[in-house]
């Protein structure tokens, strides 16, 4: 960022919700607001409205999309950037798991039923749930802006890829079907082969039957069902207590990195279908604005690589008005929460879980060689537990709060006592019939990038 003085806006809309320039006189906002003439627009306090007729000159706006996992948006235009905001929506994968293991839960408590789902059939243009929910995001984000800013024009910066040539540059035609896995049935034969029987972390060779398939990043981190993240281990070896002491993470060190390919496959979702949303964009590549970037003198970061796609220059006046937006869950699926016990650890003393300390055991089965570490337990220091939510609460984290008792604003970390008690982020507790609410995060975490 340039070390020039930044300027402040606020948004403007007309009573209609026609979006108008948005104005750096605050002095004026705030009689506006004071005396009647216009008020917050939504949830918003950034976002303006007026509620007598005003005039709608508008001066021509160009948005600047720099695409990915982490979204870069900015707004310039007239030597002036308006907007800029960083937008960052966590992997569904996780909350997509978690889904379908309470909804498995649920099944096995009714009776029988004969399965329906393979009469369902996936309609056109299906996407897997984990990229249609960035797509939307993506989507969302940028109409977002429409809804209080006067844009004319819209640049994304966005190039399909190849995903075999990321792989091997000189791929020729016939070879995008003869991958690693060409002429094996499924992926423990290639790895049985590849490995030749012998377990990762200890070196021997077992049998094909003692043998199980082990991902060395997991799949709730990120990491794919790709060979380079497969390794063999024995059913010894892929235990508890080898998941929780470093045993296996040792094996994600020594070995090479795998290519992720999830951005380069949305990056090329986003670029076949941006014309189902918006009638008229232009694209630039990634190529150009790093050129440019670099004849600005601007660090590299998805802020400024948005600021140069949407035009900007090393003259035009920066803004003040910097966002980073994270998306949140709307609701918590988990009713029932488990708190594990803690003992003392006998050989160093310390605190810990019953999971830690647990007997190693898999398989009930068969007896095998496990590590017991139930012998390591001493006195019990807390109870486990089971906690049941059953009320839908107003007021969640993140959520902003008049503290009436010592008139200040408060943020929210939690509810306690069937919501009875307010949590602060000071630690701090108060009654709930002692706060007033005065901001909803509503999904989406907005902050200052000053005031992170």
């Amino acid at each position: 960022m340039s070390e020039v003085q930044k300027v402040n806006y606020i948004y403007v809309v007309d009573s209609n919700g026609t979006p108008l320039m948005p104005t750096s006189r605050l002095g004026m906002v705030r009689r506006w607001l004071k005396t009647g003439q216009a008020r917050w627009f939504g949830n918003s306090r950034k976002i303006i409205q007026f509620v007598r007729p005003v005039t709608t000159n508008t001066q021509e706006l160009t948005l600047g999309v720099d695409a990915g996992f982490h979204l870069g948006l900015a707004v310039v235009g007239n030597q002036r950037e308006y907007y800029a905001s960083e937008s960052l929506r966590k992997s569904e994968k996780d909350r997509i798991t978690s889904r379908r293991e309470l909804r498995r839960t649920r099944r096995n408590r009714l009776r029988h039923r004969q399965s329906r789902f393979d009469n369902r059939r996936r309609k056109d243009g299906w996407l897997a749930p984990s990229m249609q929910h960035r797509l939307d995001f993506t989507i969302k984000e940028i109409r977002c802006l429409y809804t209080f800013l006067p844009i004319t024009k819209l640049v994304v910066e966005v190039t399909p890829f190849n995903n075999q040539k990321l792989v091997d540059s000189n791929i020729k035609p016939w070879e995008y079907t003869q991958g690693k896995m060409h002429g094996f049935k499924t992926i423990k034969d290639y790895l049985l082969t590849r490995d030749n029987y012998r377990d990762a972390l200890d070196g021997k060779q077992y049998p094909a039957s003692q043998l199980r398939v082990h991902h060395l990043v997991q799949r709730r981190d990120g990491g794919s069902n790709q060979p380079d993240n497969l390794v063999l281990l024995s059913d010894i070896n892929h235990s508890q207590a080898n998941h929780h002491n470093g045993s296996l993470a040792k094996l994600r060190e020594n070995r090479q990195k795998e290519l992720d390919y999830r951005g380069a496959y949305f990056m090329s979702i986003l670029a076949t279908r941006l014309s189902d949303y918006f009638a008229r964009y232009t694209t630039t590549q990634g190529y150009l604005t790093a050129n440019l970037r670099q004849k600005y003198q601007l660090e590299k970061s998805h802020l400024n690589d948005a600021f140069i796609i949407a035009g900007g220059t090393n003259t035009t006046l920066r803004t003040n008005n910097v966002y980073s937006r994270q998306k949140l869950r709307n609701n918590n699926r988990v009713l029932q929460k488990f708190y594990d016990a803690k003992y003392i650890d006998s050989r160093d003393g310390k605190q810990k879980t019953g999971k830690e300390l647990s007997s190693g055991r898999t398989r009930r089965t068969r007896e095998l060689n496990y590590a017991n570490l139930r012998q390591f337990r001493q006195e019990k220091v807390k109870k486990g537990r089971v906690s049941i939510r059953r009320n839908h609460y107003q007021l969640r984290p993140h959520d902003v709060v008049l503290n009436t008792k010592t008139n200040k604003v408060e943020t929210v970390t939690g509810v306690q006592n069937n919501g009875t008690v307010i949590k602060f982020q000071t630690g701090k507790t108060c009654s709930l019939k002692n706060v007033v609410s005065l901001y909803h995060v509503n999904g989406m975490l907005e902050k200052k990038i000053e005031d992170i």
